[in-house]
């Protein structure tokens, strides 16, 4: 189950000492000057020029991580430069799910940033949104049910897959998040698209764990009814969702679990990683080619390096307060092992041969 969105939030910035004299006029600089008082050059002109390719080149891929790169380029534009407006603007709009559909060139002193033509991410009615959700829950449950030759089962498990998803709903609402509704698609489980960049890695932590704890709960209640029902259908399925929920706490991004320990420490990833690499090969042994997890791998790296290697984990986004940090791997471990505990609980023999 993949919450697929790539949060890059605006890091920092390290700004670098002026020279000490105008590189065009040779007028002193002070060691924080951002332009030349005489000629009006920009002192990390060269710096501006290549933080904005790089920010043109990552728009069209990840326009979270162009915004963060957009942000950079404010902290070296003077606070009166008429560029900032429009750099702010951009920065706004990648932020808010619009696409600049014009070209912009570096930040240059006199040069006119040309304006941006924001295309407006289209908002779904609620009857859209019921219809995407419930539509694709219905051939999830048909595959399931044609792939375990067990309807029965395959219901109860893409419904603990809403109960999942509804966890991350509740915590976007809270934090005033627009979201696309809830897309199942068989065998990877669900996708949402969030619109919008969480405002700090806090809320992207609570917004990430949200799912596996409702899920938890939901596959809890569903094994209580199983062992007393004595339904053997239901058993698996709640054995299924603990699995499901495990899995998704596995702390690389775009997992939940990626996104809840970028606010313990982005570092973990290195582990989640680690964690992807032994369960790829560990299937390879046993004879199958694990697509799902090279797929996990293709979103994650991304954001892994530019957040690692780029300095982001440095960013005012991830500057929580340590209380906060320390609850969410308190939560984050005992949520983690709950579920192995009840993964592990033994089944009855024959249970799992379909």
């Amino acid at each position: 189950m993949i919450c697929n969105e790539m949060s890059y939030p605006p890091p920092l910035p390290v700004e670098p000492l002026a020279p000490p004299a105008c590189p065009r006029c040779g007028n002193p600089l002070a060691p924080d000057a951002l332009a030349c008082s005489n000629c009006g050059l920009f002192v990390h002109a060269q710096r501006l020029s290549q933080l904005s390719s790089e920010a043109l080149g990552l728009e069209p891929i990840n326009p979270y991580a162009a915004a963060t790169i957009w942000q950079q380029c404010l902290s070296l534009l003077p606070p009166d430069a008429p560029q900032r407006a429009a750099v702010e603007q951009r920065i706004n709009a990648l932020n808010s799910g619009m696409m600049p559909t014009q070209p912009m060139n570096a930040p240059q002193p006199g040069a006119r940033i040309p304006d941006y033509q924001p295309r407006q991410v289209r908002q779904s009615s609620l009857g859209m949104a019921l219809l995407k959700t419930f539509g694709s829950m219905a051939v999830s449950i048909v595959v399931y049910a044609i792939l375990f030759q067990d309807a029965t089962f395959a219901a109860a498990f893409v419904i603990l897959m809403l109960v999942h998803e509804m966890g991350h709903v509740i915590a976007n609402k809270y934090y005033g998040i627009s979201a696309s509704p809830p897309i199942f698609i068989p065998f990877l489980g669900a996708v949402i698209n969030l619109r919008q960049r969480p405002p700090n890695a806090k809320a992207e932590a609570i917004i990430g764990i949200g799912g596996p704890v409702l899920g938890t709960i939901g596959s809890i209640a569903l094994y209580i009814y199983a062992v007393h029902a004595g339904n053997s259908e239901m058993l698996l399925a709640a054995h299924f969702g603990f699995l499901l929920n495990l899995f998704n706490l596995l702390p690389v991004p775009p997992l939940d679990g990626g996104r809840v320990t970028a606010a313990v420490s982005p570092w973990i990833w290195i582990l989640g990683l680690a964690g992807l690499a032994w369960l790829f090969f560990a299937d390879l042994q046993a004879g199958h080619f694990n697509w799902i997890l090279i797929l996990v791998l293709f979103y994650a790296f991304p954001r892994i390096k530019a957040t690692l290697k780029g300095r982001e984990r440095f960013s005012p986004y991830y500057q929580i307060t340590k209380a906060a940090s320390w609850s969410i791997a308190i939560v984050y471990l005992a949520l983690g092992a709950g579920l192995i505990y009840l993964y592990l609980q033994p089944l009855p023999p024959g249970l799992l041969n379909f």
